[in-house]
């Protein structure tokens, strides 16, 4: 290809210069835009799982009530699951989803092997689940 061929001869070094700094100035605009969807993103899913906090609360007491009114030799077993559903409603009704989130990385950076072993079996669990 001959010098005048060539665009980048043709245009010279302030012409590539300016079409590389356009190439940067558009990527700087794409990982920005990117950035701020994928920002959006998460704030919406935060306030949908915050809403749904309080839902999910009444749902583990009317299940922990359910579960005491039982009689029977499994009673005991299930007033034990009603009594964890009950705290686990009164911990949803009072942490934000940013407070729990605090509080699972606490807990996984004090038991980091059984986070690990809980990680792999959920994914097992959720890998079967969507499999289906």
């Amino acid at each position: 290809m001959s010098r005048e061929a060539n665009p980048l001869h043709s245009e010279g070094l302030g012409g590539t210069e300016k079409r590389i700094t356009d190439i940067q100035e558009r990527v700087t605009g794409f990982a920005t835009t990117i950035k701020d969807k994928a920002t959006e993103f998460g704030d919406s899913v935060a306030q949908s799982v915050d809403r749904q906090r309080e839902n999910a609360a009444r749902g583990l007491d009317v299940a922990a009530s359910g579960l005491h009114e039982g009689a029977g030799s499994a009673a005991k077993a299930a007033h034990g699951v009603a009594d964890g559903m009950k705290s686990t409603a009164s911990y949803l009704r009072s942490h934000s989803f940013e407070a729990m989130g605090s509080d699972i990385v606490e807990v996984c950076r004090r038991h980091p092997t059984q986070a690990l072993l809980s990680a792999a079996a959920l994914g097992f669990l959720l890998g079967r689940a969507v499999r289906r």
